[in-house]
């Protein structure tokens, strides 16, 4: 049950497929989860969906895009009356970038439900596109 909350915490971080069509609202899609940020002094609420780890993340509030690579996470997995299930994602996929910012993610809530709930914080760095 840990690696499947981890597989889907991952997911709903790091994987959000961006369609190129005008007008197309990453925040209705089925998976989408809405993820609170501080990058770089800005507050930032990103939709998040689709299934790559290194997948963009949406910006709510304007059409930009975060680019991640690198994360140093942490997903707990908590069962209905169970204890706590910590997983740390340290991935990276690429050296030094220019113009990359870290993301700091306070302690939410991903979900909450009759299986259990699961929470994410920790930082991000990636970088903006179109560059800010």
């Amino acid at each position: 049950m840990k690696r499947l909350a981890l597989a889907l915490v991952l997911a709903v971080w790091a994987a959000a497929a961006i369609s190129p069509v005008a007008g197309a609202d990453p925040t209705h899609a089925k998976s989408s989860t809405l993820i609170t940020a501080d990058c770089g002094g800005r507050a930032v609420t990103v939709s998040v969906n689709g299934n790559g780890e290194f997948s963009p993340a949406h910006d709510v509030n304007s059409t930009s895009v975060f680019v991640p690579t690198a994360f140093d996470l942490t997903f707990t997995f908590t069962p209905t009356g169970g204890a706590p299930e910590p997983e740390t994602d340290t991935s990276s996929k690429a050296g030094p970038i220019k113009n990359t910012v870290t993301c700091d993610i306070p302690l939410q809530t991903l979900f909450a439900g009759p299986e259990g709930s699961a929470t994410i914080e920790g930082t991000v760095t990636g970088f903006w596109t179109p560059q800010r």
